[in-house]
This record gives C-alpha cells, sequence and structure tokens, in this order.
C-alpha cells in the first residue's frame, strides 16, 4: 500500500490537534480536583467520576468493537480473569516498589500515539516510580493483527518498545515485508520472530489482552489502568500526572 505526502500531513494535523486540546489543563478550568468511584464489580480498581457518573475521563477513543463471532468465547476468558486480573494486567510490575501502568494500544491509533509520547515523559522524568506494561490490543484488522503479532514477539528478543516506535511514530503500513525490514534494522532473530509471531503463545497472550479490555471495558483505545485507575479514551497531560501523582500516594501492591 502506498502512504501519499497528503495523508501523512492529514494525519500530522490530527495528532497535532490532539496534543492542543489535551494539553488544556481541564480539571483546573472546571475548579474541581478528581473524584474517583469503585468499579463494583472489579475491586479494587476505580474510575473517575465526572458530574455524577461514573465516567472513562475523554471521548477520545480510535476503534469500536462490532458484535463478535466468538462472543461466548471471550466471555469465558473474562469471566477466568475476573477474580484475580492483576497478573495478567501487570506481570512483573507486581513484584516491583513501582505503581504499575498498564496500557493499551492499537498501531493505527492517532489518540495512541499521542498519549505514548505523555507516558514516555512521565516515565523518564520518575523512573523508579511507575512500572509501565505493554498490551497490545489490535482492533482495525489483519494489518494492526500483524502489527501487534510482532511486537509481542520482539519482547521476547527484547526489542518490543524498538519495534513499536518505527511503526507507531513512522508512516508505516505493517505488512510481512515491512516487518522484516524493520526486525532486520534492530538486529532481531528474523527466523525466532517469525515462529514466536503464529506461536501459541503469543495468541494466548493476544487472546489475554482482549479478555482484560473486555473486563475493564475498553470499547477501544488508548486504554490505561494506572494503579487502581481504569481510563479509557485520551487524557490531557496534566490530567495523567494528576492521577499517576494520586496513585503514587497509595500503598503497594496494588492487589
Amino acid at each position: 500500500m502506498t502512504i501519499r505526502r497528503r495523508d501523512v500531513l492529514v494525519l500530522g494535523s490530527i495528532v497535532t490537534t490532539i496534543y492542543g486540546l489535551r494539553a488544556v489543563p481541564w480539571e483546573r478550568l472546571t475548579g474541581r480536583g478528581l473524584t474517583y468511584v469503585e468499579i463494583e464489580d472489579v475491586p479494587p480498581f476505580r474510575r473517575l467520576k465526572s458530574e455524577g457518573k461514573t465516567s472513562s475521563a475523554s471521548v477520545a477513543l480510535i476503534g469500536i468493537d462490532g458484535p463478535s463471532d466468538d462472543a461466548e468465547v471471550r466471555r469465558a476468558r473474562m469471566e477466568a480473569l475476573r477474580p484475580d486480573p492483576c497478573p495478567a494486567l501487570f506481570g512483573s510490575a507486581l513484584t516491583s516498589n513501582a505503581v504499575p501502568i498498564a496500557y493499551f494500544s492499537e498501531f493505527r491509533c492517532p489518540f495512541c500515539r499521542a498519549l505514548e509520547q505523555d507516558l514516555d515523559n512521565l516515565m523518564a522524568d520518575n523512573p523508579a516510580t511507575y512500572h509501565l506494561v505493554q498490551h497490545e490490543l489490535p482492533i482495525f484488522g489483519p494489518a494492526s493483527e500483524l502489527a501487534a503479532r510482532a511486537s509481542v514477539a520482539a519482547a521476547r528478543q527484547g526489542r518490543q518498545q524498538d519495534l513499536r516506535r518505527r511503526f507507531m511514530r513512522t508512516p508505516l503500513v505493517a505488512n510481512e515485508s515491512s516487518v522484516r525490514r524493520v526486525a532486520s534494522d534492530l538486529g532481531l532473530d528474523l527466523e525466532q520472530l517469525a515462529k514466536d509471531m503464529v506461536s501459541p503463545e503469543i495468541q494466548a497472550e493476544l487472546d489475554q489482552t482482549r479478555a482484560l479490555a473486555d473486563l475493564f471495558g475498553f470499547i477501544g483505545t488508548p486504554g490505561l489502568v494506572i494503579g487502581r485507575t481504569v481510563l479509557n479514551g485520551a487524557i490531557p497531560p496534566s490530567m495523567l500526572r494528576q492521577i499517576a501523582k494520586d496513585e503514587k500516594t497509595l500503598s503497594l501492591p496494588i492487589c
């Protein structure tokens, strides 16, 4: 597929607009701080409370799932995680002294591209305070599925974020050729990557991520679980930092 210069400029304009809107400290303009309410069926997690209603903080979502052919299987996976979602959600981050941040993303989501820069800044400013856990949630078809598999497979070789950034921050479209080219540029073992991408273990990880998304009600991307706080959608940098700061005051481990 050919990416035209006009398409790149349009996408750049969209992302720039998103950054501008998200940079406004909305919670200060309203004169209110952040208020949280518990998610009753998934303790100890909570959401933001807005105007007396439980909300997911933003309507800036990309990708809305339609009816699923495997709805019953997905429901069973979701319910299996409900009693104790933390190991699947945070993994090894549960054993650290840092506040875990689970991040659900999609390669073709411009809101994810904007949010990732804010997350990078937060992590750079507080390297020992927060621990980021990546979850790939492909919702835009075969290209997204391929990129997600490549990302999870690259994690086996310690280069997940390097590969992700190449696809997230350039106009590359994921196909077999581009995945191999990027992996080769990064010095990955191409044969091992190809085997891992089609392995049952990678499929199980993607299925688990989908089950977590279903459990927390992520109808699109980006999705975040910052400590105990669940958010679906892009949020301004000031709100991200305030939630992270609030979570830092609470006891660890999360669950």
